[in-house]
């Protein structure tokens, strides 16, 4: 790729990560991005490059945003667990304790727990419309009156729209903070990183352009219009390219963080380090050890296979790690990230081009395959 620049740092021992981020651009696809690794709370690995525009003309820079869709479920899910831990919510308390209007419609017992783990049975509000989801009332109050798809607790359905708006609006009550404004003041700013959800207007000039949606499989998806993922997705404009001011601004906590990868590796080897890192204490690790339960493996409804813990993908077939118990995190197009706990290892990686592979992603697994490699050579 013509004038390519790899930039940031990147030790000898760790050599197969550069290769691999190059060989992204060469063979597969990449635009932009960036990768990064800590262990046990030290970044070993931080290297951005590419470009931050369909044209190839604007540089990836060091400081470089980008959205990295469901990785934002996530990041809710650790924002919840942290509430949990500081005794504002119980996992296994129904939802309506701190939402009363969510106790219609066979909602009242439901607890927090089935909101974690995708068996909530909302993955679509009712009365959704086009736009709905950059209106925060709007969204929680169309929730709150929507009858489960099924018995909830019974069928596991990745709620790919909804889920920030169910774990938020708990956030909310609870907290007494928007998703943006608890990611924002107590993650964020505690831990020195970039995660923003609902960017200000002198944060959106360090963002990269989203590119390629419509190769994506979900866009296939949408285009069927009656599946599950299609009725779930009503709530945005029909030509919403996750560019526009309103996707960059709102909070919509299931699919519009922006951050990058040293944001995100740095905030899973908190993690990996059960909670603290750098003298900031996130939550206790026996929260992270709870947060690490698996609840449910196989294929959820909408036949995508995983491995679910509460509210974090467990390693599978789908979701790369460096062993058993790392708590993942995904997004549509490639964005991925985990906290391995055991190895006390922090990984990521965030991009601006959506790759077309949705089962294999092949950019973040050979990135991984390389990082697992490096940990076989290093005998760690």
């Amino acid at each position: 790729m013509k004038n390519l620049q790899i930039e940031g740092f990147c030790p000898d021992k760790f050599s197969a990560v550069k290769d691999a981020f190059h060989e992204n651009f060469i063979s597969r696809g990449e635009i932009g991005a960036s990768v990064s690794v800590t262990l046990d709370g030290e970044t070993v690995v931080d290297l951005w490059g590419g470009w931050t525009d369909a044209a190839c003309q604007k540089p990836w820079r060091k400081d470089t945003l980008t959205c990295v869709q469901s990785v934002s479920k996530e990041i809710m899910a650790l924002a919840l667990h942290m509430a949990v831990d500081r005794g504002l919510i119980e996992i296994d308390a129904p939802v309506a304790k701190y939402w009363p209007e969510f106790a219609q419609k066979g909602k009242q017992d439901a607890p927090v727990r089935w909101l974690l783990d995708h068996r909530i049975g909302l993955p679509v509000v009712e009365g959704a419309t086009p736009g709905m989801a950059y209106d925060w009332q709007a969204m929680t109050e169309g929730l709150a009156r929507t009858a489960p798809m099924w018995e909830p607790g019974t069928t596991p359905c990745y709620h790919s729209a909804t889920y920030g708006y169910l774990i938020g609006e708990v956030l909310r009550r609870t907290t007494g903070k928007l998703p943006g404004e608890f990611v924002r003041d107590e993650i964020a700013t505690p831990l020195g990183i970039d995660c923003v959800i609902g960017l200000r207007p002198d944060e959106e000039q360090r963002v990269a352009t989203f590119l390629n949606k419509e190769n994506h499989p979900a866009q296939q998806w949408i285009n069927e219009k009656d599946n599950i993922f299609a009725r779930s997705w009503k709530i945005f404009w029909d030509d919403e390219d996750f560019n526009s001011s309103e996707w960059r601004r709102a909070q919509v906590p299931s699919v519009n963080a922006h951050t990058n990868a040293r944001a995100l590796a740095r905030l899973c080897g908190l993690m990996a380090r059960g909670g603290e890192l750098d003298g900031v204490r996130l939550l206790g690790e026996d929260a992270l050890n709870r947060a690490a339960e698996v609840q449910w493996v196989g294929e959820e409804i909408q036949k995508r296979y995983m491995s679910m813990s509460l509210g974090f993908l467990m390693p599978s077939k789908s979701q790369p790690s460096t062993g058993p118990r790392c708590l993942g995190f995904s997004g549509a197009g490639g964005a991925t990230a985990f906290a391995d706990m055991d190895r006390r290892l922090g990984f990521a990686y965030a991009m601006n081009s959506m790759d077309p592979d949705a089962t294999n992603r092949p950019r973040p697994a050979a990135l991984v395959n390389a990082l697992n490699a490096c940990l076989r050579q290093a005998g760690s």
